[in-house]
Formats: structure tokens, sequence, C-alpha cells
């Protein structure tokens, strides 16, 4: 598990889960869950989005940007060019592009407002009063030591488009 390779890093109750959002394009959630056994609540230290096996994000405020630009696509479909994204014609089809470091990834509406639900779904039961007051930093290198122990990897290694 990967809160057993990154011990010294970590606390000992803090374990890493990839939520897979979008499978066929391979988007992923990263979050870093605290369990405080004492008050007996979740915590949230950290939470990443991965595209195959690009790190786009690489704290939690460029998360929060990152999402907020695909909810506003969701909800307006407009186009303009954010810090992350930018609306497009993709096949005839209006959808969000994400720039990776080789190349890009199109979102279509349906999938931006799935990414939007398992968003919320993937915060319940979660405080965000650890993440916002001691954010957990999770480097490229640690989750592609995970990804690779754990064989979920298909490439050489973790980037980081940041």
């Amino acid at each position: 598990m990967i809160d057993e390779q990154i011990k010294p890093t970590i606390l000992e109750n803090v374990k890493l889960i990839q939520l897979y959002v979008i499978r066929n394009k391979e988007i992923s959630f990263i979050l870093a869950k605290e369990r405080d056994n004492i008050d007996k609540k979740n915590y949230l230290r950290s939470f990443l989005i991965l595209i195959n096996d690009e790190l786009i994000t690489t704290n939690y405020a460029d998360t929060v940007v990152l999402l907020a630009e695909i909810q506003k696509f969701e909800r307006t479909g407009r186009k303009e060019k954010n810090f992350y994204t930018e609306v497009r014609q993709d096949n005839g089809q209006l959808g969000l592009q994400l720039a990776l470091t080789n190349g890009h990834i199109y979102i279509t509406p349906a999938e931006a407002l799935a990414i939007s639900i398992m968003y919320t779904k993937s915060m319940k039961g979660l405080s965000e009063n650890r993440i916002i007051e001691d954010e957990l930093i999770l480097t490229p290198e640690l989750i592609a030591t995970y990804l690779h122990e754990n064989k979920m990897l298909n490439k050489e290694g973790v980037k980081c488009s940041i």
C-alpha cells in the first residue's frame, strides 16, 4: 500500500486512494485521506488530478481551479481559454481541451458533468480543515512509486505538467 511505501514522508494514518473518474480517458483523482481515531473523523490531506501518467495538478488549490473550470464549462459551455483548459470543437462536438505534456485530451460536456459529480461524491464524509491548514505535499515521484508498485501505470513514470 502507498502509505507503507512512503511512511517516512507522511503520517501513519494517511492513505492514498486513486479514484477513476473517466476510465477510457484514464482520468483519476488521487486523494490522501487521514483517519483521526481520537475524534473519529476523516480528513482530506491532498487531492490531485492524474490523466494517463501525468499529474495535472500538484496541490489542492490548483485542483480546485481546474475543477472550477470544468464545472464552468459543464454549466455554460462558453468558448474561452482558462489556465488549464480551452473550449474547442472535437469531431463536431464542443469539448473541453486539457493540455498535457505530450498532446491534449478532450472532455465532453457529459464527462465534465461526471467529473463534477465524482468530485462531490468523493468529498462526502471528509473534512477539508487539515488540507487547508497543512496540506500533505505529494510529489510525482511518490505517486509514480505507488502506481508502479500496484501495476496501475503503463508508462515509465508520472510526469508533472506544471
